[in-house]
């Protein structure tokens, strides 16, 4: 999937980060024995709220996890998923088969499964596909984070009934990837009951058609304001039943679906922002599961007789990491000494040690510790204040009117730094910078924003620095997080990082079907990324979490937001909630 922009803000930024791929699901099933039953319901606590349920201009990773689960299937489907044998890339979902493909890696032929029908019990077919890819790749849509998968698409056509053609311009390394899982896929008799795009080709939307022509225009600004994106109609196991704004959304079992049902008749998400309420919740029994507690309430506020009677704990690790971005169009961050003064002015282990108990490693760039291609000679900048001093006064932050603040050309270094409200990483964060800073001259004004504001802001770029977090699939392309194109149109590189040569790697890379030359293009990518520190990148975290031990069939998956509720169930002596007893 695409880096949620899921950015996952320490809750909600997918992004889409960089692993190497597990040999197989992360920690024991537990329950083993019990034969499944059907019944029951699950309470899930979200820590936010998505922002629409209309995958292609999402960029929040609350969305993807309701929409998509962990293997691209809940209330929504892709056209391909992951092997859960060996995490490869290639078991057939609403496509029939794996893509035929030609020997230059330019065409990919997908056959679209028969039988299977939307929610609202109309057939799902090849138009929907075709459709999706229109409407996405209308640079008039705001959808510019899933564009990025597919700048090269320069065609997309329906063959023979069943089979869609894809053709791109220049080869992908990830071009199937990319089609089956960054390809969003919506119903088009709903976005387009009167069947506007019908008169547009796939190269109409993307030339300049795209842009100008009126109905083109009205289509995508129906589109990007539909009803259909609070109550989504997908092809999944879960049908959408209902979303009370900043309380709840349910999900409940489809009957008629095409492949193999869930045992959960209903998933209900419930939208707990604050940390210490939502771990009330659970141990009071309205949450069932809670897939993300903080790190104290792991090691300290989870334990005792009481609650392993009741409850299961669990650790577990998806591709994600935590950063703080730099504004690089700001007057403060322009000078990469600048940025890599602040990268030494944060005590990251001290961090990983006392705010998360030490679940998390120190990392020096974007690649995941487990990616073949992360880069093993580039080590992270140390925590040294003397050192960013220096390299402060190198860069002509001094403190030159004695008022304790580093100033430049009359402007002192007093800036902004954005956070999510209600983050207990935030809370953390921002005093131990704000102090660290201090010593050093530096003035940092803190703000707090609702999730949602704080991602509009960021994508805006109307900030100084901010704390974020990028969650991603298994596959890793940096292209949508770091390259330059990607400044414009709400585009994932928020921090306005330009640079040439990086972007001309990323190109390389992403046609470099030699996975040893590939490795070294990343090579020096992140030895440049490394020297210009757009990022203070703080640490790959380990997640923990608490569940009712009535379900069973329960695994850790590496895919976020790791866990599949379509294989969890409860034994029917142990069913606690029917139509009649609602949580």
């Amino acid at each position: 999937m695409k880096r949620r922009l899921v950015a996952t803000f320490l809750m909600g930024l997918s992004l889409i980060t960089g692993c190497s791929r597990p040999d197989r699901a992360a920690g024991p099933a537990s329950g083993a024995g019990s034969p499944p039953e059907p019944g029951d319901w699950i309470v899930v606590r979200y820590e936010g709220e998505p922002d629409t349920l209309n995958p292609i201009i999402s960029t929040n990773a609350m969305a993807s996890y309701a929409q998509y689960g962990a293997n691209n299937s809940q209330i929504s489907e892709m056209l391909l998923r992951y092997n859960m044998e060996d995490w490869t890339f290639t078991e057939p979902l609403l496509a029939e088969s794996y893509p035929e493909a030609s020997e230059d890696h330019l065409v990919y032929t997908f056959t679209i499964r028969e039988g299977v029908k939307w929610h609202d019990g109309q057939p799902f077919s090849a138009e929907d596909v075709l459709f999706s890819a229109k409407a996405a790749m209308s640079p008039l849509v705001d959808s510019a984070p899933m564009r990025s998968y597919f700048v090269e698409l320069s065609n997309v056509e329906i063959v023979d009934g069943r089979k869609v053609r894809f053709t791109f311009a220049k080869p992908n390394f990830q071009n199937v990837w990319n089609i089956g899982s960054n390809l969003y896929i919506v119903p088009k008799h709903v976005y387009d009951a009167q069947g506007v795009l019908d008169a547009f080709t796939y190269k109409d939307m993307i030339g300049s058609k795209g842009r100008t022509d009126e109905k083109i225009k009205a289509f995508a600004d129906q589109f990007n304001k539909h009803a259909a994106s609070r109550a989504p109609i997908g092809t999944g196991p879960y049908k959408f039943e209902k979303w009370e704004t900043g309380q709840e959304i349910v999900l409940v079992r489809n009957e008629d679906y095409w492949g193999t049902k869930p045992y959960l008749d209903k998933v209900l998400v419930r939208i707990i922002n604050d940390y210490p309420a939502a771990l009330t919740a659970l141990k009071a029994g309205s949450v069932d599961l809670n897939p993300r507690l903080t790190t104290i309430q792991y090691a300290q506020q989870t334990s005792g007789a009481a609650f392993d009677s009741q409850f299961a704990k669990a650790r577990y690790s998806i591709p994600s990491y935590y950063y703080i971005g730099w504004n690089l169009d700001r007057p403060f961050f322009k000078d990469k000494r600048v940025r890599q003064a602040m990268t030494m002015l944060v005590d990251r282990q001290q961090i990983i040690d006392t705010v998360r108990f030490g679940l998390g490693k120190i990392i020096a760039g974007h690649f995941n510790p487990n990616s073949p291609d992360l880069n093993p000679n580039i080590q992270p900048l140390p925590y040294d204040p003397k050192r960013a001093a220096e390299l402060l006064d190198e860069a002509g932050w001094k403190d030159s009117n004695g008022d304790g603040i580093r100033d430049k050309d009359g402007v002192p270094f007093r800036f902004e730094f954005l956070g999510q409200a209600a983050s207990t990483f935030v809370d953390q964060l921002m005093p131990i910078m704000k102090e660290e800073l201090r010593k050093v001259g530096i003035d940092m004004v803190e703000r707090r924003l609702e999730f949602n504001v704080l991602i509009e802001t960021i994508k805006d770029h109307k900030f100084d620095g901010y704390s974020g977090a990028w969650v991603s699939g298994l596959v890793s392309d940096p292209f949508q997080l770091w390259h330059s194109s990607s400044i414009a149109n709400k585009g994932s590189n928020y921090v306005s990082f330009r640079n040439p040569e990086a972007d001309g790697l990323l190109e390389q890379a992403r046609v470099e079907f030699d996975a040893e030359k590939r490795k070294q293009l990343y090579w020096r990518w992140q030895e440049i990324i490394h020297d210009e520190q757009p990022y203070t990148f703080l640490f790959v975290p380990e997640e923990s979490a608490a569940y009712d031990k009535r379900f069973q069939g329960v695994a850790w998956l590496p895919p976020r937001p790791g866990y599949d509720l379509n294989a969890w169930f409860v034994p029917k002596g142990s069913q606690k909630y029917t139509a009649a007893q609602t949580p």
